[in-house]
């Protein structure tokens, strides 16, 4: 089983604020126009929706080809560099003139802020390989359009079929070639505010879990009639839901973590749920697969440190054989 892998990598820096010089209030953050704030660095890490999944299917045990985008500057050779060592395979477009992705990460005690600094490149599509088992499509940064285009002509002519994971630019500019690709995947991964804006679905205010799980089923549902035969969405620290092929709907708490670090936490529960059904397991098995992925993920600073081994994940899976999604 060989996966392609299509999306953005990038250098996370991540910074610790000093919160005596921010005012956090309703889930904003502002500071003093002026100030000087103290800050430390924290870390700096290979980060991107793309490198992120390539890395946790390689620790898996998946088989892994990379297709990224990469400019010709210090940050592009530390990504490639990176990601070789993780053993994952890499095809890039390098665009000569340009730098690399980069993040700055912004951590507070409650959560965190992403500056994020991309050139508008045109992203296009043109592997070197056709012999895939399964293609997994996650964000392009601006512009994308052509490299998804190709991208699913690819998949057609060569039936390989998607696993679908669209990224912030996808979601906001939804437009037809990104409702052709939500049709031709087999599997689609996202969180609740993404789906709701994909589907143009009107979130309600709910006050109970019977009223979420409701609501949740209504969208899952949704999703899958466009295309997609398993549909999963997490929800943050409320846990995660996944609809199967024959249209049961699945919930499953979050796995005991001491961490609270969320960057890449998204990418690890797709990730691993992919991997367990690239193993033939079912949905259930597979949303644990994916909370204790992100379970680890969110112990440690940086996208891809806390990523599972398949050992570490066996040994996950044998001591907390109570985790398992309920029906819904």
């Amino acid at each position: 089983m060989h996966v392609l892998v299509i999306g953005s990598s990038v250098i996370d820096l991540f910074l610790d604020i000093d919160p005596d010089h921010v005012e956090i209030k309703d889930k904003k953050a502002a500071f003093n126009l002026g100030d000087k704030v103290p800050s430390q660095i924290k870390k700096s890490a290979i980060g991107g929706n793309g490198a992120n999944v390539s890395v946790s299917l390689s620790r898996l045990e998946i088989p892994t080809t990379f297709y990224t985008y990469l400019g010709n500057d210090f940050f592009s050779r530390e990504i490639q560099e990176g990601l070789s060592r993780e053993g994952v395979a890499l095809e890039v477009e390098r665009h000569e003139d340009k730098n690399s992705p980069l993040h700055v990460i912004l951590d507070f005690p409650q959560d965190r802020v992403i500056l994020s600094n991309y050139s508008k490149n045109q992203h296009s599509f043109a592997p070197k390989g056709k012999e895939f088992d399964y293609i997994f499509l996650t964000s392009i940064p601006q512009v994308w359009e052509d490299a998804y285009q190709k991208i699913l002509e690819f998949s057609k002519s060569n039936n390989i079929p998607i696993a679908f994971s669209p990224g912030t630019h996808q979601i906001e500019e939804k437009n037809e070639i990104v409702e052709q690709v939500l049709t031709a995947s087999k599997i689609y991964f996202s969180n609740r505010e993404e789906a709701t804006k994909i589907m143009n679905y009107e979130s309600r205010i709910m006050n109970n879990g019977e009223e979420i799980n409701k609501q949740t089923k209504e969208l899952l549902t949704a999703i899958k009639q466009t295309g997609p035969q398993i549909v999963s969405i997490t929800d943050g620290n409320n846990g995660a839901y996944a609809i199967d092929g024959p249209n049961n709907c699945y919930f499953i708490k979050p796995a005991p973590s001491q961490g609270h670090e969320k960057t890449g936490a998204g990418d690890a529960y797709a990730s691993a749920f992919f991997a367990a059904i690239l193993n033939e397991q079912d949905v259930p098995t597979a949303m644990s697969w994916g909370v204790l992925n992100s379970g680890g993920v969110m112990e440690q600073v940086g996208a891809q440190t806390g990523l599972l081994t398949k050992k570490q994940l066996d040994k996950e899976l044998a001591a907390n054989n109570n985790l398992t999604a309920e029906p819904i």
